[in-house]
């Protein structure tokens, strides 16, 4: 370990890891406790781990000050690849229980641009809002968001952001 507490990049050599588009991506983040040895490292898509879903995830849990009843899923494709298709997380966050599912892939390629949306916010068009969006409007109001158990703020770097209203503009819903 680096005196700045991050694991040294030799750590973990994890098939899938050596490709450029593919980071070490850690399933418990080294920043919250988790070790840089193989079985917490799956090749990930470099942009989903430094600033997707991934990223996203973990900055929320750091500031909380951490989480409970953590749970990864890992799914792949097939039995022949070591590079996984999708994460499925599960954890409690001050009190809230969470999920988070997101496929691995580059967000900024997935994402596309709402229609009549001057400043072109980003939609993921793998997210399925129907459990969540109770009246089937096609939005996610504040109540919503907190009764699936979804912490607030919601920020604009959050992929439920662009589903919301938000009504100040100040890339915040529910502050």
């Amino acid at each position: 370990m680096k005196s700045s507490g991050r694991y040294y990049d030799g750590q973990a050599k994890v098939p899938g890891t050596e490709r450029s588009d593919m980071d070490k991506g850690h399933i418990i983040a080294d920043s919250l406790g988790g070790v840089s040895n193989a079985y917490n490292i799956t090749p990930q898509n470099s942009t989903l781990n430094r600033h997707g879903d991934q990223a996203y995830m973990e900055k929320v849990i750091r500031d909380a000050g951490g989480c409970t009843d953590f749970e990864a899923i890992i799914t792949y494709p097939d039995t022949t690849t070591q590079i996984p298709s999708h994460y499925h997380y599960t954890y409690t966050l001050n009190g809230n229980l969470i999920t988070e599912d997101f496929d691995n892939v580059n967000p900024d390629k997935v994402n596309i641009p709402t229609s009549g949306d001057s400043q072109s916010s980003p939609i993921k068009e793998s997210h399925d809002i129907s459990s969540i969006d109770k009246n089937g409007d096609g939005q996610v109001t504040i109540a919503e968001a907190k009764a699936a158990g979804f912490k607030l703020p919601i920020t604009k770097d959050h992929w439920l952001y662009h589903y919301m209203d938000d009504r100040d503009g100040d890339g915040m819903v529910g502050e």
